[in-house]
């Protein structure tokens, strides 16, 4: 349970997601959300075992991700952070979580 990125930082100005599902037999998506500080933790709802996407900032997302599928996300970054993440039940708890600094 990972998300691998490969650039930690980018430019600010429209941004690409190719997002692969590498996993073999598990759902997955990833959630762009803009934070003041990657290392602080998220809101997270225990019950459900995901952060509440009504008490962050999410600025696109590429859902239901099947197993060895591709897809593509565009967004507009200003300078700052942002934290990419699976939201499904427990993968964001397990780690699929990765910091994206946006520079000028």
């Amino acid at each position: 349970m990972s998300i691998r990125v490969d650039k930690s930082t980018v430019k600010t100005g429209s941004v690409t997601f190719e997002v692969t599902n590498w996993s073999r037999s598990v759902l997955h998506e990833m959630l762009i959300i803009s934070v003041d500080n990657p290392n602080a933790p998220l809101p997270y709802d225990y019950p459900q075992a995901r952060v509440p996407e009504d008490q962050v900032k999410v600025l696109g997302e590429v859902a239901d991700l099947e197993p060895n599928v591709t897809k593509a996300v565009e967004v507009t970054l200003t300078p700052g952070w942002y934290l990419l993440i699976c939201n499904l039940s427990g993968h964001y708890a397990s780690g699929m979580v990765a910091p994206l600094s946006v520079a000028p």
